[in-house]
């Protein structure tokens, strides 16, 4: 690794401490809560916008005979990453640097797609294409796990996480909230299961695949930008 590569893992890393502050601070138990959605027992998880990896550490411990590929842009992220997970959970997952609005993987390979923490930073349309991806990749009936941040209630836990936002987040991160992910979620065409917002800062939602054709998928919406 260059030393380029090396300083824009350093800064990566960095940013990605300070914004996961928040739930290092009020929800611990957030990240083990995910994975505990996920129905038993996915052959193939796919991680999409896996950053750091902290969600997938407690996939890995829990599927730890899956085989769970991680999409991120930046390959010394994803090396960080998989150097970390085999580290911490003794899985060797892969890997692969990729824009995850738009995949080489085969068609509904998938029995489980998770996205944790990632789709505040795209804009709606970058939003709804990787959602679009992630209904490709997904078997019939196969889930998928969308995890994000939620306007919090008490005015000043309120206060705090707005000047947070408005600190280290995207302006359009708003668009998230009030039923506005679930909402995006649903229009992919998946039929969402369970959306819980008793989580610490996070909305969990739990959707699956239609049996029968119904999810709008990324490529289709891609060709009719």
């Amino acid at each position: 690794m260059s030393i380029t590569e090396r300083l824009g893992l350093i800064r990566y890393t960095v940013k990605s401490d300070i914004v996961s502050v928040p739930l290092r601070l009020f929800g611990r138990r957030v990240r083990k809560e995910i994975a505990a959605a996920a129905e038993p027992t996915p052959a193939v998880i796919i991680d999409l916008l896996t950053g750091t990896g902290s969600t997938l550490v407690y996939y890995a411990r829990r599927f730890p005979q899956a085989r769970i590929i991680t999409v991120d842009r930046d390959p010394g992220i994803l090396c960080f990453t998989a150097r970390r997970i085999e580290a911490e959970t003794g899985v060797q997952i892969e890997t692969l640097a990729a824009d995850a609005r738009e995949l080489s993987l085969p068609v509904s390979m998938a029995d489980l797609v998770n996205v944790s923490f990632g789709l505040h930073e795209l804009k709606r349309l970058d939003r709804s294409l990787l959602l679009g991806e992630a209904c490709r990749l997904l078997k019939p009936g196969g889930q998928l796990t969308v995890a994000d941040y939620r306007e919090v209630k008490g005015p000043g836990r309120r206060l705090l996480m707005r000047v947070y936002y408005l600190a280290f987040e995207p302006r359009w991160i708003k668009q998230l909230f009030d039923g506005g992910l679930e909402k995006q979620v649903a229009d992919a065409g998946f039929d969402v299961i369970e959306v819980r917002k008793d989580l610490p800062l996070t909305q969990l939602i739990v959707a699956r695949k239609p049996v029968a054709p119904g999810c709008t998928e990324g490529r289709r919406l891609h060709l009719a930008k």
